[in-house]
């Protein structure tokens, strides 16, 4: 399957959601969200465990950690990783340490796990906002588009006895 292909198929699925645009819309921002955040492993099941929780979409934050995710992950990990550096660590980067023993290993694991953590927080709460915002702009749109075009269809001649044809 191209990813044009893909592409369309995943926006077809999301204009033939039903539900609240704003609970559709928090799904997304979700989506979107953990899809940034550096947990690779949990995305599915995070977002899958939070949307009933917090009574939103499973299926638009099941879309959103996908749109996020396959094409900017090392990127967004890069830049992630930077900003907690800079946050937690004043820019200080990490360094080998001179002997690899238990301690040091896991010191170096932990500051630049924290630091992928905490940027990766950072950075995922810009898009989920944006996320949230055109999702809810671009169902309401679909739907009053959809609305428009049934009215135009059901919408009948204002004087039904001039198009009927001769009169009795």
């Amino acid at each position: 399957m191209t990813l044009s292909r893909t592409i369309r198929y995943q926006w077809l699925k999301f204009k033939r959601l039903q539900g609240d645009p704003r609970k559709l819309a928090w799904g997304m921002a979700l989506g979107v969200f953990v899809g940034i955040t550096p947990t690779v492993p949990f995305h599915t099941a995070a977002v899958l465990i939070l949307a009933p929780i917090l009574g939103i979409s499973p299926v638009t934050a099941y879309i959103g950690i996908w749109i996020m995710n396959p094409v900017t992950i090392a990127p967004l990990y890069l830049a992630a990783y930077k900003v907690g550096q800079f946050l937690l660590f004043r820019g200080e980067p990490l360094t080998l340490p001179a002997t690899f023993d238990v301690a040091s290993t896991l010191q170096l694991l932990w500051r630049g796990g924290l630091a992928l953590q905490v940027g990766g927080v950072i950075i995922a709460i810009p898009p989920a906002i944006v996320s949230y915002f055109l999702t809810l702009w671009a169902v309401q749109r679909y739907r009053q588009q959809k609305a428009r075009k049934a009215v135009d269809v059901l919408h009948l001649p204002e004087n039904p006895s001039a198009s009927s044809g001769p009169e009795a």
